[in-house]
């Protein structure tokens, strides 16, 4: 048995994106199913029509099973329509506005406000905290939600529109870090904290905050519990992140296929939350243990050719 799965971006530009395809290929390989990955990077023109397009190539291709890391929640609404017309399964990661098969729903509204929670009892009450925002993308958005709502309840004051795009890193990607919180410490000098949406974005906060000659004077977190992040925790540069499990999100991704191909089961729409995760602090940085030493990292199968 052979399933597609459609990443978001192209590999080697996001280390949790990375490890995902690698835990769901892991999860796959352990019930003798082979994975094979194809990407469509929404950072480039186009990638709407090719999310589509490898979809249906799938399908042609005769897999027998689709994964989609969905950006858009109402695209590729006609593929996957074509896909299980042909009795293709598809499981989505997020919930789309069209029929799949099953989907895993991140608990995106609640990391934004643990992190703004945990972020509050690092600071002053009143403390002014700006935010970096992300792209139109369904778990960013949420996200984004949850960290605004959050430091209101926090008792913390939001001094920028995250959705501002001055402000707004859609690029997802470090140097779009840098880029928007240089802007920040521009337009707001007198800053306690700091909000990067994920670790890429920390990753370009912190490069801007050494530019500035500010590393240090500003309380930050952010989301993804990536290995770089968690490094930079323990040594204390940044102050915490929100670890989502990614290899547990790639694991219950995997075992969805496994309950729809190897044991039949029709899903019918199911909807499970991906592991919510926990805060990496200083304190906890010491005994995290790395993606790598957790799972393997075999060379992933790319595209459809045998």
């Amino acid at each position: 048995m052979r399933v597609l799965y459609v990443s978001p971006m192209a590999y080697g530009s996001n280390t949790a994106v990375d490890t995902l395809s690698h835990s769901l290929d892991h999860t796959l390989a352990a019930a003798g199913i082979e994975l094979r990955v194809a990407y469509a990077d929404f950072r480039g023109a186009g990638w709407i029509e090719r999310t589509d397009s490898l979809v249906r190539a799938g399908v042609d291709a005769g897999v027998d099973a689709i994964v989609l890391w969905l950006i858009d929640a109402s695209e590729p609404a006609d593929a996957v329509a074509c896909a299980r017309a042909e009795h293709v399964p598809v499981i989505t990661l997020e919930r789309p506005l069209f029929d799949a098969d099953a989907s895993i729903v991140y608990p995106n509204f609640n990391h934004g406000v643990y992190m703004t929670e945990y972020l509050a009892t690092l600071l002053p009450a009143g403390a002014r905290v700006a935010v970096v925002g992300g792209p139109e993308v369904t778990d960013d958005i949420e996200l984004m939600l949850g960290i605004v709502h959050g430091l209101s309840i926090a008792g913390l004051v939001r001094v920028n529109d995250p959705e501002d795009p001055r402000y707004k890193n859609t690029t997802d990607v470090r140097s779009g870090g840098r880029e928007k919180t240089a802007n920040l410490l521009a337009d707001f000098p007198e800053l306690d904290g700091l909000v990067p949406f994920n670790d890429e974005t920390a990753l370009g906060a912190i490069d801007a905050l050494t530019e500035a000659g500010r590393l240090g004077e500003v309380k930050m977190v952010s989301r993804n519990g990536t290995p770089n992040l968690v490094e930079l925790t323990r040594a204390g540069v940044h102050h915490g992140t929100w670890d989502i499990d990614i290899i547990g999100i790639g694991r219950a991704a995997g075992e969805l296929v496994i309950r729809a191909l190897v044991d039949g089961e029709d899903l019918d729409g199911l909807c499970i939350a991906s592991p919510i995760g926990r805060m990496i602090s200083p304190a906890r940085a010491e005994t995290w243990v790395p993606w790598e030493e957790r799972l393997p990292f075999r060379p992933l199968c790319e595209g459809l050719d045998d």
